[in-house]
């Protein structure tokens, strides 16, 4: 029974206990069922209120693996089609190793699917896990980029910023909305935020033929970032449906 339920039923029997007060302290929605001035005796709150709650808590919820699992396969789609669909310049013309090559992709492709699994598994430490693979990726781009310059002037690379931002709006939007079906964590959000973005990267590992930090740096690396940073601010934004962990 989660503290919610527990809540709840103790409103329903007139009996609230003292782990039921410090709760609702903590959780807005709980608290809002409370009567008035905290009183421990249900009987002045609004009985609409209760049997609201009742429904919701009865309403059956999707398993968060089933979330954390639409999440990375709408990624992993994504970005299949994204590199069918744009040239792999890259892959043709690359002077890095092919195996350094793959290794980055798959680091990036790692990201985007482990990496959103493990945004929306319970527990903080499942979190830093998928923060620890999203930083990874970027790594292994560097490692892996061969310092060659496809033009001549710095912000052709502006191309490279939109293909970033275009394939992560999809990802990134259906990530903050999963996210609103579990309590608000900033946290939470930037690594759902940076797993999503990665499309955009592995996309940009096949199609993206500069291999200057200068260039990755500024309309790869820096764009990734920004919509990590948005998914949380979108993320804020948005209601919460479900307050569990």
């Amino acid at each position: 029974m989660t503290p919610h339920q527990r809540l709840v039923d103790h409103l329903s029997a007139g009996a609230l206990e003292a782990e039921d007060k410090a709760h609702a302290a903590r959780c807005a929605a709980c608290a809002a069922l409370l009567p008035l001035g905290q009183q421990s005796e249900p009987a002045s709150f609004r009985k609409e209120w209760l049997a609201a709650a009742h429904r919701e808590l009865a309403r059956p919820q999707r398993p968060w693996w089933a979330l954390a699992l639409g999440l990375a396969a709408l990624n992993a789609l994504l970005a299949t089609a994204a590199v069918f669909v744009l040239r792999a310049w890259n892959w043709d013309v690359s002077t890095a190793p092919r195996w350094l090559f793959l290794i980055a992709a798959s680091t990036l492709a790692l990201g985007v699917t482990a990496g959103a699994v493990f945004a929306l598994l319970p527990g903080r430490q499942w979190q830093r896990l998928g923060r620890v693979l999203a930083a990874v990726a970027p790594l292994a781009v560097l490692l892996a980029a061969d310092g060659r310059a496809a033009g001549d002037r710095f912000f052709e690379g502006m191309a490279c910023f939109w293909t970033m931002v275009f394939l992560s709006l999809v990802p990134l939007a259906g990530g903050a909305w999963l996210l609103t079906r579990m309590a608000y964590s900033a946290a939470r959000a930037w690594t759902v935020g940076l797993a999503s973005a990665g499309v955009g990267l592995l996309v940009l590992q096949f199609h993206c033929a500069n291999g200057t930090n200068a260039h990755l740096f500024a309309f790869h690396f820096l764009p990734w970032l920004a919509l990590g940073g948005l998914a949380v601010l979108l993320r804020r934004l948005l209601p919460t449906w479900s307050h569990a962990p």
